[in-house]
């Protein structure tokens, strides 16, 4: 029989052992966890940075498409490779979704520095639903937000003085707006207001007015209409007429457009002219990369010089 003080330092060796036994597991299951946890990291930035560089390299391919197209016409129509809508390639374990819109086929809000500007914003904000009182603040309130100066040009405008009363207080940028999404900040820009005109607006990087008659589509022939009604009595439906039976590969010359018989007997003058084209120098590429479940949304601003694509301006985001 064994005495009980063998008995009980046998048990103590016992609980030692035991009390060794979990503190190894425990330890063993922490590293596990902790090793397991690290692979997992190392994994997601492997693949986000291979998303990354799939971002980077939709920039190439959309300059490859641009510059297939400039070799081929210097007109610019919706009939061209650019102009494919919703367009999906597939990549290794994944895929690139992109669309690339044309910057002239739509009302460029950098140029609402002149009167004549500011009207035809405001002719193309009134045909869009916005009111009149509304569609003259938002007008001379874009115009008092890129010029340079603190002085607003009319009584509807607003300048720093009016932004810094604000409860959530800014300054007018007083120069070019960089995107469509900075006129949210000007006043009388609602959240409602901004998603019923942004689409038919875009933030060239110029001051310049241009719009391609080829790429204007024909659900925002408003955009149209508001160049010619201050000197022309044409209706909106004239214009959607007109972009309906366009050319599918869009007219050759302004010449050619003007040819239409909805002009006949008018006399287009020459700075109405002058903001007319059949070709553009400002694309933009919106994208989706995915990889291995894992998404970035990609933006790229390209300007065509000498029939060659070059990136001006990048925006990336959405890693998950």
């Amino acid at each position: 029989m064994m005495p009980a003080k063998n008995k009980k330092q046998s048990g103590v060796a016992l609980i030692t052992v035991m009390l060794i036994l979990a503190i190894m597991v425990t330890v063993a299951g922490t590293m596990t966890g902790r090793l397991t946890m690290s692979l997992k990291r190392t994994e997601g930035l492997v693949f986000s940075q291979k998303v990354y560089w799939y971002g980077q390299a939709s920039a190439d391919f959309g300059k490859m498409i641009l510059n297939q197209d400039f070799s081929d016409s210097d007109v610019v129509s919706l009939d061209q490779i650019w102009a494919t809508p919703n367009a999906v390639f597939p990549l290794d374990n994944g895929s690139l979704a992109l669309e690339i819109k044309d910057l002239r086929s739509c009302f460029n809000v950098n140029n609402v520095t002149t009167d004549v500007a500011v009207t035809q914003f405001q002719y193309l904000l009134e045909a869009l639903g916005v009111n009149d009182y509304g569609a003259e603040m938002i007008a001379e309130s874009t115009r008092d937000w890129i010029d340079s100066d603190d002085q607003s040009e009319a009584s509807q405008g607003a300048e720093d003085s009016f932004y810094q009363g604000l409860s959530v207080a800014y300054l007018a940028a007083n120069s070019l707006m960089v995107d469509i999404s900075e006129l949210r900040a000007v006043q009388g820009v609602g959240q409602k207001t901004y998603e019923k005109i942004a689409p038919y607006l875009c933030a060239v990087p110029s001051t310049k007015q241009t719009i391609n008659v080829n790429t204007v589509s024909v659900e925002q022939s408003e955009i149209l209409y508001a160049l010619f009604k201050a000197d022309h009595d044409l209706a909106v439906s004239d214009f959607k007429t007109l972009l309906e039976n366009r050319p599918i590969s869009g007219w050759l010359s302004i010449s050619d457009f003007l040819d239409n018989s909805l002009f006949d007997g008018l006399s287009v003058s020459s700075s109405l002219k002058s903001k007319l084209a059949v070709s553009s120098e400002f694309f933009q590429l919106n994208g989706i990369v995915e990889f291995e479940d894992r998404l970035m949304a990609v933006n790229f601003l390209y300007q065509i010089e000498s029939e060659n694509a070059t990136v001006i301006r990048y925006k990336s985001g959405g890693f998950k």
